[in-house]
This record gives C-alpha cells, sequence and structure tokens, in this order.
C-alpha cells in the first residue's frame, strides 16, 4: 500500500463511519496534516486523490470538510438579501475566507509563502479595498 493510499483509506473510513456521503463530515485538519507528514505525503495530492474519488474536502478553519461531488459546500449561515447588507458583514468576511482557504487548499507549500508575503507587505487600506472588491464581486447579487 503507498503512503498516499494509507492517509486516503484513513480518511474514507472515518467519514464513512461518521455518516458519509449521505452527511458533510468534518474531521480536524492537525490529525490529517500530521498523517501527511508521517506518511510523507502532501495534503493537496491526498486531496487531489479523494477528489477523483468524488470525495470534495475543503479547509474551514481548524477542520477539513469532506462532502460528495455535486453538493454544495455547507456554510454556517443563510446567504439572504437580508443578511448579506455590505463589504464589512462579518458574513461576507467568512465567506471570503473560507473560499480563500479552499483555494489556498490547492496551493503549494511556496504558494503560500509567497501570498503571505504579498499580504504582509499590504497596506491596511489595500487590504480592505480587497475585502471590498472582491465583496461588491462576489455578492452583487446578494445586495
Amino acid at each position: 500500500m503507498s503512503e498516499h493510499s494509507a492517509v486516503e483509506d484513513s480518511i474514507k473510513y472515518c467519514i464513512e463511519k461518521n455518516g458519509f456521503p449521505e452527511k458533510c463530515v468534518r474531521l480536524p485538519f492537525k490529525v490529517i496534516h500530521e498523517n501527511c507528514k508521517k506518511y510523507d505525503c502532501a495534503l493537496k495530492e491526498v486531496l487531489e486523490n479523494l477528489a477523483r474519488d468524488k470525495i470534495i474536502g475543503t479547509i474551514q478553519g481548524n477542520f477539513i470538510e469532506f462532502r460528495p461531488s455535486g453538493k454544495p459546500p455547507k456554510t454556517s449561515k443563510n446567504y439572504s438579501k437580508t443578511n448579506v447588507s455590505s463589504q464589512t458583514n462579518p458574513l461576507n468576511t467568512e465567506i471570503l475566507k473560507e473560499m480563500a482557504q479552499s483555494y489556498m487548499s490547492k496551493m503549494d507549500p511556496d504558494q503560500i509563502k509567497d501570498l503571505e508575503k504579498t499580504v504582509a507587505d499590504m497596506s491596511e487600506e489595500d487590504k480592505k479595498n480587497i475585502l471590498k472588491n472582491f465583496s461588491e464581486q462576489f455578492f452583487k447579487d446578494k445586495l
């Protein structure tokens, strides 16, 4: 058994034990990450291999949520016109954070370091403008 399949099989076993595919299942990020280190495999590759098996893993804070492909990601809030009103709304920030984590889960460590450096070098005004622009672009139909 290869290292990748050992980690993948472990994830598949855990999520199925917890109700997958009928339910979306969240597993602790730290445990999965440590397992990848133990077997010397990249989390990105594990998630890509699982995606080929129609299991979509999305990093959400301290967890990785696994859902069947075709099922939209679960969110903690309902998206309605009444609760998405401006770029400073905490809901928008949470959604953008989830989106960023999802994209970052597909990046290699060098790309993440470059991104961190870029953000660290930005002024607070630039960061707010980016948040505002993303909010307007992604939530314009919700406003």
